[in-house]
């Protein structure tokens, strides 16, 4: 796993605004824990035993089998809107049979309407996918008319 300081800055914490690990390792806990002000964690059994929509940061480790489309529901449901969810899957080269791939992941989160927006590698073995609530574009102001016509 890279360490810390390399990792944890990427991940966008959001001062003041709780995080939530979802199983793996507590290898960025207290990093993240120092920059969000508080860090849940809880296995990664759905459905999550977390408040909806408190977290700025997410931070799911998929390694293992796990329904995945409930999974990203779930994500999705305690993230806050203005969060990132990030899930943390095998590379392809150390992808044991049993569990998920990140074609998988894909499918199962961008069915909750949020979308994928940056992968950044954790080592050798693993990388995380960031997801994002989709936005809307903003409305388009109208052309002014010209007055007399």
């Amino acid at each position: 796993m890279r360490t810390a300081t390399e990792v944890v800055p990427k991940l966008g914490v959001k001062p003041g605004m709780p995080a939530l690990r979802v199983g793996g390792i507590a290898t960025y806990d207290r990093p993240i824990e120092h920059l969000a002000g508080q860090l849940d964690v809880v296995e990664p059994r759905v459905p999550l035993t977390a408040k909806p929509g408190r977290y700025g940061l997410v931070l799911c480790f998929a390694l293992g089998a796990v329904d995945l489309e409930r999974l990203g529901r779930e994500l999705v449901r305690v993230a806050h809107p203005d969060g990132a969810v990030w899930i943390v899957v095998w590379k392809k080269t150390r992808l044991p049979s049993d569990a998920p791939g990140w074609d998988e992941v894909q499918e199962a989160v961008l069915g909750t309407g949020w979308v994928d927006n940056k992968i950044l590698s954790l080592g050798e073995d693993v990388y995380a996918t960031r997801y994002v609530r989709r936005r809307r574009p903003g409305k388009r102001a109208e052309p002014q008319r010209l007055r007399g016509r």
